[in-house]
């Protein structure tokens, strides 16, 4: 799968006082959608699963995060968050996260890099491992139309 989409509603709690998203808010969307997205590849985010050996467990460090904005998304504006898998490394995954507010305008276009982590049982530090096949098998890179600037 190399695209997932998650509607929502903006919160009170997630506004300025002026009604309008604060922008810290929308670092959360993206981890709300990318968790959703491991959902329906019948996977979880944290791989705590009891089928899946502790020494093969993973882990999804943040290496790079950004976002910019285009048009505000107000409380109870209904949105659409669109996760494009831009590419899939040995390591890494990297994601589009596009936001659509409900008239088709781009509210704001963000990025993530998440590291594919084992953390080591001696130690407890964490170092970067070959994503394992049982998810990489699941993911796959959206086309380059779908990637293009909008």
């Amino acid at each position: 799968m190399h695209r997932h989409t998650l509607t929502d509603r903006v919160q009170f709690a997630d506004t300025d006082m002026a009604g309008i998203v604060h922008f810290s808010n929308f670092f959360r969307y993206i981890e709300r959608v990318e968790h959703d997205f491991f959902r329906a590849l019948g996977m979880s985010i944290w791989d705590k699963s009891a089928e899946i050996p502790v020494d093969e467990r993973v882990g999804w460090p943040r290496v790079h995060v950004s976002c910019d904005f285009r048009a505000p998304l107000v409380f109870e504006e209904e949105f659409t968050m669109e996760l494009l898998v831009e590419e899939v490394r040995p390591k890494t995954l990297r994601y589009l996260v596009r936001f659509w507010k409900q008239d088709g305008a781009l509210s704001a276009e963000g990025k993530l890099v998440a590291a594919c982590v084992r953390r080591d049982p001696a130690t407890g530090k964490m170092k970067a491992v070959t994503i394992p096949d049982r998810i990489r098998s699941r993911i796959t890179a959206a086309p380059p139309e779908l990637l293009a600037p909008v």
